[in-house]
C-alpha cells in the first residue's frame, strides 16, 4: 500500500513525501538528486522484492518536485533542510531509518547530521553519492557534468539551460525509457533557476557527518556504478576518508542510475547489507 501525503517542515514549507510496504520492517528512507524528484526511484518503490523487505519512504527535496519552492536564503540553511527530514520521519512514525542518498541527495544526509546524533539513523547508503557541497563537488563531479551547472543556474539564455539539461539526463543512464527520460527532463523545468543557484552555492558544516563516520561507528554503504559518468568514485571515497565502518561496492557495468542498470545486483547487494546492520 502506498501513502502519499504533504507535510509541514518546521519553517512551514510543504514537503510531498511517499511510504510503500510494511511500516514494521526496517525502514530506508530514499533522497533523490540534483534536478530530479523523488520519482527517480519509481522502480525502486514498484517492485515486490524491495516491498517484500523493507519500508520504502521517499520525499521531494524542497525546491523539487511537489514539495515548497522558497528562494530566499534562510530557507536554504543546512537546519531547514535538517528539518524537512525530521518532518518525513515523524509523519510516518520511522524509527532509526536507514538514509539512501543517491547522487547530491547523499548531500543532505550532512545536513541531518550536522542536528541529529548518529543514533538518529541506522546507518547511510551513498549511491553515486557526492558526500557534501563545497569545493569538494569540484573534485567528485565529473568533466561531463560540470560543465553543465553553469548553463544550468543563468537565466539569459534559453538554448545554453536547454542544451545542459538534455546534457545532464543523458549522463544519467543510456537506457532511459523514453517517458521516464521526460519526467527527469521535467523535474528540471519545474525547479526556479534561483533555487538552482542556491543548491549548487551553498556549503555545509561536515564535522557531525565526519565525527559520525570517524568516532561513532555509523555504517555506511557507498555504492558506485563502474560506468558512472557524473560522479568520480575515488574522490567520494577521499571525501569520506577515515570512515570506521565502511562497506565499498562497485557494481559492473552500472551508470548512474545504478538501480535501472543492474537492478537485481543493487537490490540483493543493499538488503543484504540493511539485514546485517539493523539497529534494536
Amino acid at each position: 500500500m502506498s501513502t502519499g501525503r504533504v507535510l509541514k517542515s518546521a519553517d512551514g514549507t510543504d514537503v510531498y513525501a511517499e511510504a510503500v510496504g510494511d511500516s514494521s520492517k526496517p525502514a530506508v528512507v530514499f533522497i533523490h538528486g540534483f534536478s530530479m524528484s523523488s520519482m527517480a526511484f519509481n522502480a525502486i518503490f514498484s517492485d515486490p522484492k524491495w516491498i517484500a523487505n523493507v519500508y520504502l519512504v521517499r520525499y521531494d527535496v524542497r525546491g523539487h518536485g511537489r514539495s515548497g519552492k522558497p528562494a530566499d536564503e534562510a530557507s536554504w540553511e543546512s537546519q531547514r533542510l535538517a528539518e524537512d527530514f525530521d518532518a518525513v520521519v515523524e509523519a510516518f512514525k520511522l524509527h532509526k531509518p536507514f538514509v539512501l542518498g543517491w547522487s547530491l541527495g547523499a548531500t543532505f544526509i550532512t545536513d541531518i547530521l550536522s542536528f541529529r546524533p548518529p543514533t538518529y539513523i541506522s546507518g547511510v547508503i551513498y549511491v553515486g553519492a557526492l558526500p557534501y557541497m563545497g569545493p569538494t563537488l569540484s573534485k567528485v563531479g565529473s568533466p561531463a557534468c560540470l560543465v553543465t551547472l553553469a548553463p544550468l543556474m543563468q537565466t539569459a539564455n534559453v538554448d545554453s539551460y536547454q542544451e545542459a539539461a538534455i546534457a545532464f539526463t543523458d549522463l544519467t543512464y543510456t537506457s532511459l525509457p523514453y517517458d521516464f527520460y521526460l519526467a527527469c527532463l521535467g523535474n528540471s523545468l519545474v525547479q526556479p533557476r534561483g533555487i538552482t543557484v542556491r543548491l549548487l552555492s551553498r556549503t555545509q558544516d561536515t564535522a557531525g557527518l565526519l565525527k559520525a563516520g570517524r568516532e561513532s561507528g555509523l555504517p555506511l554503504l557507498s555504492v558506485h556504478g563502474t560506468k558512472d559518468r557524473i560522479i568520480v568514485r575515488d574522490a567520494v571515497l577521499d571525501a569520506i576518508a577515515g570512515w570506521k565502518d565502511l562497506t565499498v561496492l562497485d557494481i559492473a557495468d552500472a551508470e548512474h542510475f545504478v538501480w535501472l542498470s543492474k537492478p537485481d545486483e543493487f537490490r540483493t547487494q543493499l538488503l543484504d547489507w540493511i539485514a546485517d546492520h539493523v539497529s534494536a
